[in-house]
C-alpha cells in the first residue's frame, strides 16, 4: 500500500457480495484477515468502509434519489488503486500529469474487475468510483458511474459471492489478463468485450445471449477463410479447448438446493448454437426454449432458454480463463495466428466434415 496519501487520488470498484457461508449455500468463505490483499502492484482488495465519510453522498440524494444512493453508501469491500496526482516517468524523465494517470488507473481497475467477473460473476449495483485522498487517508470528492438500480443475474449466479479462493485466482489471472490488453491479443480482447457487454444486458436476454455467442465466435472463428468459420468449426474448437466432458456447473456453481444435471460441454453446445441461429437469423424463438425443462432448481424447473444462457456464460468464462492459464495468448492475437493454431490441430472445416462423415455422425438437428 502507498505509505503517504498526500496529493493522491484513488480508483475503486466495489465488491457488492462477499461470501459468508450462508446456511444452505455452499459458497466458500471470505477471510477478512487476509486484507488488504495485493492483486497486482499497488492494487488491493480492502475494506474501505471506514475510509468513506458518512456524509460523502448526501449531495446526491436530491438528484438520484435515496434508493439509488443507498448503493453508494453501502460500499464496504472494494478493489482499490491509489496513485499520485503527478509523477516523473523513470524511462523518459517527463512529467506524467493527473489526467493521464487517472485514465490509466481507471482502466487498470476496470480490467481487474472484468477479470474477476470471469472467475466469479456477482451482482453489481454500485459501479466504478474515483476521487481524492485526504491527508488522513479518507476517501473524498467522489466521482462515480451511475449505479445500476436493476440487476438480473442468471439463475445459478443470483447468490454468487466473492470468496477468498476467487481472490487467490484473481491474483493469478489478473497479470495475464492485463498483459493480453498490453500485447493487443485482439481475438481474446474482443471476446472479453462481448462477454462484458452481455453481462450488463440485464433487461434483454436475447441480446445477452447473442453477445455471449459472439464472444465464442470471436475466439474460435475467423471471417477471412471458409475453413475457419461456421457452427461446426466453432463447436469442435470449443470442445477441443475445454474437453467435451468438461462440466458446465463445476463445484460451487450451484447451491445445494439445486439438482445438478451434470451437463457437459458436449451436452449443450449444439443447442446453444441452435438458439444462437434463431436469434441471428430473425426467427421467432420457438416455445421449446420456454416450455422444456433444462434443470431443476429449488422452486421448480428452469427452462431451456435459461439453462442454455447459464451454459453459454460458463463456456465463455472457462474458455477465456483456460487460454490465460495455459499460456495460449499468442494464438489469439488475430485471424492469422488463430487460423494457424487451429489448422495445426486439424480443426478446419474440410477436415472436421470428413471426420464426421467417416464416423457416420450426422449434422445435429435442432430439437425445436
Amino acid at each position: 500500500m502507498a505509505t503517504s496519501p498526500i496529493n493522491q487520488n484513488f480508483s475503486l470498484f466495489p465488491l457488492e457480495r462477499i461470501a459468508r457461508n450462508w446456511f444452505g449455500i455452499d459458497d466458500g468463505n471470505f477471510d477478512d484477515s487476509k486484507l488488504p490483499l495485493e492483486i497486482v502492484k499497488d492494487v488491493y482488495v480492502e475494506n474501505v468502509s471506514k475510509l468513506i465519510p458518512h456524509d460523502e453522498f448526501d449531495y446526491c440524494e436530491s438528484h438520484l434519489g435515496s434508493d439509488t444512493v443507498k448503493y453508494l453508501r453501502s460500499v464496504s469491500y472494494a478493489i482499490i488503486h491509489r496513485f499520485p496526482n503527478i509523477e516523473v516517468d523513470p524511462a523518459t524523465g517527463h512529467y506524467r500529469l493527473e489526467q493521464e494517470l487517472t485514465t490509466e488507473s481507471r482502466e487498470l481497475v476496470q480490467q481487474i474487475t472484468a477479470c474477476l467477473r470471469l472467475i466469479r460473476p456477482t451482482s453489481e449495483h454500485a459501479q466504478f468510483m474515483g476521487g481524492r485522498i485526504e491527508s488522513n487517508g479518507t476517501l473524498r470528492h467522489f466521482n462515480f458511474d451511475h449505479p445500476l438500480t436493476y440487476v438480473n443475474s442468471l439463475p445459478n449466479q443470483k447468490l454468487f459471492a466473492v470468496r477468498t479462493s476467487d481472490l487467490d485466482d484473481l491474483r493469478f489471472y489478473a497479470p495475464h489478463f492485463i498483459q493480453a490488453f498490453k500485447d493487443q491479443r485482439w481475438k481474446l480482447i474482443m471476446a472479453i468485450d462481448m462477454f462484458q457487454s452481455g453481462f450488463f444486458q440485464h433487461a434483454y436476454w436475447k441480446l445477452r445471449f447473442f453477445m455471449w455467442t459472439a464472444a465464442l465466435e470471436a475466439l474460435f472463428t475467423s471471417h477471412t477463410s471458409e475453413q475457419h468459420r461456421g457452427s461446426l468449426v466453432a463447436k469442435e474448437r470449443i470442445k477441443s479447448l475445454l474437453g467435451p466432458k468438461t462440466l458446465i456447473y463445476p463445484v460451487g456453481e450451484l447451491s445445494e438446493y439445486d439438482t445438478d444435471p451434470k451437463h457437459t460441454v458436449e451436452d449443450v453446445i449444439d443447442e446453444i448454437y441452435c438458439l444462437r441461429n434463431h436469434l441471428a437469423h430473425g426467427d421467432m424463438v420457438p416455445d421449446y426454449y420456454f416450455q422444456t425443462p433444462g434443470r431443476i432448481g429449488i422452486n421448480g424447473p428452469y427452462y431451456k432458454g435459461e439453462t442454455l444462457a447459464e451454459a453459454c456464460s460458463s463456456i465463455v468464462r472457462q474458455c477465456l480463463l483456460k487460454i490465460l492459464k495455459d499460456k495460449l495468448l499468442p494464438h489469439f492475437t488475430n485471424d492469422v495466428t488463430a487460423s494457424s493454431y487451429f489448422s495445426s490441430l486439424g480443426l478446419t472445416k474440410d477436415i472436421l466434415t470428413k471426420a464426421q462423415k467417416a464416423a457416420g455422425i450426422k449434422p445435429f438437428k435442432c430439437p425445436a
